[in-house]
């Protein structure tokens, strides 16, 4: 009998190792078919676009950001539903964009962000004061330090570069901020200019999501007609009673 369990225990032991080997490769495939939805789940998204859409294409300018300043007023006094930022720009001028990010600031629509090809510099910055942020797949992003030029030899100019740059490094400390990042390493990114995929920026924290469908949302305006109906009284006099005639004497 001795013989026998002592046979036994090798076996015994084999069975227990395998099935210990099996349950944890059982459990690795779960954990990473687990962090594999998840991963899926965090990075794509499905958006639904309505009218409430103001488009930066191109460079910034002046003109580009008072037609979108415009258009975002009328927006917010309409109604305080979301309002979309599709951006398509490698950025222009910093000015320009900075009148754009405050009224963006003053609204009480919240703002959400789309980037479908680029956006580079300033339309970055831009893209980062939004409440909510997405890229598609292929969209690419490009923060730097702000440049900017002063024409002309008026001696205010030198203040005046040096109040925008003191104003540009409260928005980055801002953006540090929002990126969850220290204001060093995240100054260390742009200093030869921090380029991203949308991947990267989405690691980043630089958008919330990669956007994967977009659907259409067009608002109907429902009309109604009212019909009203006119009854016109036509007031008619009777002509007067046949007297009785009276017959002629002969």
């Amino acid at each position: 009998m001795r013989t026998l369990m002592t046979q036994l225990r090798p076996l015994a032991r084999a069975a227990l190792l395998l099935l210990l080997t099996t349950s944890l490769t059982a459990c690795a495939t779960d954990s990473a078919h687990a962090r594999g939805k998840k991963a899926k789940k965090r990075t794509s998204k499905s958006i639904k676009l309505t009218e409430r859409i103001v488009d930066l294409n191109g460079p910034i300018t002046d003109g580009m950001i008072l037609k979108a300043q415009s258009k975002l007023y009328k927006l917010d006094e309409a109604s305080h539903e979301p309002v979309w930022i599709r951006i398509n720009s490698g950025g222009g001028s910093v000015q320009a964009g900075l009148i754009l990010l405050d009224t963006m600031k003053a609204l009480k629509s919240p703002t959400r962000c789309l980037v479908e090809s680029k956006a580079y510099s300033m339309a970055a910055i831009l893209l980062v004061f939004c409440d909510e942020r997405y890229a598609l797949d292929h969209a690419t992003i490009m923060l730097h330090e702000a440049s900017f030029g002063l024409q002309g030899e008026d001696p205010t100019n030198r203040s005046r570069m040096d109040f925008i740059t003191k104003y540009l490094d409260s928005i980055h400390v801002e953006i540090a901020e929002i990126l969850d990042m220290k204001v060093d390493a995240y100054r260390a990114k742009l200093r030869d200019a921090w380029w991203l995929l949308a991947d990267e920026a989405l690691k980043s924290r630089i958008i919330d999501a990669i956007v994967t469908h977009i659907e259409y949302e067009s608002g109907i305006t429902k009309t109604t007609e009212t019909k009203t109906t006119r009854t016109y009284s036509e007031s008619r006099q009777e002509a007067p009673a046949k007297q009785p005639q009276i017959p002629k004497r002969r």
